[in-house]
Order: C-alpha cells, then structure tokens, then sequence
C-alpha cells in the first residue's frame, strides 16, 4: 500500500479510502494478504487488462486534447463550405493538408447559412468558410483574400473580343449560376447602383453548367476570378474584366470560440489561412 500511495503520489490514507470503495463497487476483497505479500483476487486478475487498457485510451485522448501531430494524425475534419465555393478553393486546401498530414481525412460539407453557428457549435462542422453575414455574429473570424468579378464569353463571340464595356455588357443577354431560382447576383446589386439593369436569359443551378451555356452561346457569365480559371480546362472561354465595379464580399475562416484551442482545429486553420489568408 506504501508503494502504491507513492507511486500514484497520494497518501496512504488516500489510497486505502480508494480500494475501499473499490471493494464495495465490485463486492469483493480485490487484495488480500498471502504471508507478507498482498496479492490479487481472481477479480481483480480478470479485470486488470481491461482496467489498463482503458488507462491507456484515457491517457492517449489526454495527449491528443493537448497536442497535434500532423505527421501520424488521423482525424477526420469536416470543412462548412458551400457548392460555388467548394469548387473555389477546396482542391487547395486538401493538396496542402494531405502533404502536411497524410493520415488525415478532410470533408467538405454544405450547410445552411443561416445554421452556420449552430454547426459549428455541435461539432458537426469544424471550420466553415463563408462571406460574413448576420449569422457569423458570435463566431472567431479571420479574413481570406477577396477575390474580383469577371465576364466570361465564349472564343469567337460576334461581339466580344478581348474586352468588353458597359454598353456591350448590358446589349448582351445573360447567364447566371444560383440555386436559387429567382432574384438578383452581385453584378445585379453593382448594376442597380448605376441605375441600370441586365437581362437573365438563362438561370444554371451551378456554376460549371454556366460556364458550358457560355461556350456555346452567345450569352455572358459573371463569375469569380478564380472560378473562372479553374473551369479553362472545362471550356476555353474569354475571360474579361467586369466593365463596373462591385464592392468585393471577402470570404472569413469562421470558427466556434468552444474550437479556439484545439490543437488540430488551430492546425487546420494555420494551414487554410496560408493557402487563402489575406495578405
């Protein structure tokens, strides 16, 4: 019992308090004298390897609480983001995970705007990336680089070559990428601002069925930057300037303040903020 109380650094009375409620627990001795030696019951026998692997899961989940290892990790992180951005930046972020962390599993995860917080509160999301909005109120927050509107047309329009103004961009008819089935773009909010408007032709549920319309039509698409060099190898299409301005919708790294200290969670977010962090 001296050992014991030692080696576990507690006191004697510490640890016969222990093995008494022990006894009571399991309605059997668990050690009993034999000459000058205490010595296990066959209880206390049967239950010792169950008892210590236990201790040692225990053990191991306090490790990983409090400490990441990229290397040999092989937690699974589920990533908030929704279809067009998916397409924007995830091959990115999985290319830098797996080289830093083989062993891990990333999913991406679409999710309700409006729920965000409640996802990311449950656990059933562990980062989300998203513009800001009135449902991130409450959430940790760092920004991502903002990205510029372009117009896609197709190589060989009759009317578009090289570059594209106002006054074209506004003759021509339209093509826009939404799940939605009505109402108004970015474009169309930059647009209304100047007191004029577009005409949507076209509504695509996502934005690589947008960009097919594009290259066999005559119609124009309004995109990203980066979506638009993404879908090249999809079809050849011009990409040009957008001919007005539209305050640009940054996108945040969002996470739940329960994450903050998570050893794996501020990997993940290391290693998206050096793939998409604003400069």
């Amino acid at each position: 019992m001296t050992a014991a109380a030692r080696h576990l650094h507690l006191s004697q009375s510490a640890i016969s308090h222990a093995l008494g409620r022990l006894r009571v627990a399991f309605d059997d001795e668990l050690f009993v004298r034999a000459g000058n030696a205490i010595v296990p019951t066959a209880l206390a026998r049967s239950i010792i390897d169950p008892v210590r692997d236990a201790l040692r899961g225990m053990e191991q989940a306090m490790i990983a609480a409090v400490r990441f290892d990229p290397a040999t990790s092989t937690r699974s992180f589920r990533i908030g983001l929704r279809q067009a951005n998916e397409a924007r930046v995830f091959a990115g972020i999985v290319a830098a995970g797996l080289r830093a962390a083989p062993g891990v599993t990333l999913a991406s995860v679409n999710f309700r705007r409006s729920e965000v917080a409640d996802a990311l509160a449950r656990g059933e999301l562990d980062l989300a990336i998203d513009v800001a909005s009135d449902a991130t109120i409450g959430l940790h927050a760092a920004p991502l680089q903002t990205d510029t509107m372009v117009v896609a047309a197709r190589r060989g329009h009759p009317r578009i070559a090289g570059a594209i103004d106002l006054a074209a961009y506004l003759a021509a008819d339209h093509v826009q990428a939404s799940p939605r089935s009505s109402g108004p773009g970015l474009e169309d909010e930059g647009l209304a601002a100047l007191g004029e408007t577009r005409r949507v032709a076209i509504r695509c549920q996502n934005i690589w069925s947008a960009w097919q319309v594009v290259a066999q039509t005559d119609l124009l698409l309004t995109l990203l930057g980066t979506h638009a060099v993404t879908l090249l190898p999809v079809a050849d299409n011009q990409i040009l300037p957008l001919p007005f301005a539209i305050a640009p919708r940054p996108l945040q790294l969002l996470w739940h303040p329960a994450a903050a200290r998570d050893p794996g969670n501020m990997w993940l977010r290391d290693l998206v903020h050096g793939r998409l962090g604003a400069p």
